[in-house]
């Protein structure tokens, strides 16, 4: 996964959906 490459961690929204799965 390119998490580190987008900004994904930036948002909590998105951050919430990674750690899902």
């Amino acid at each position: 996964m390119s998490t580190l490459k987008k900004p994904d961690l930036a948002d909590p929204k998105l951050r919430a959906k990674l750690a899902k799965g």
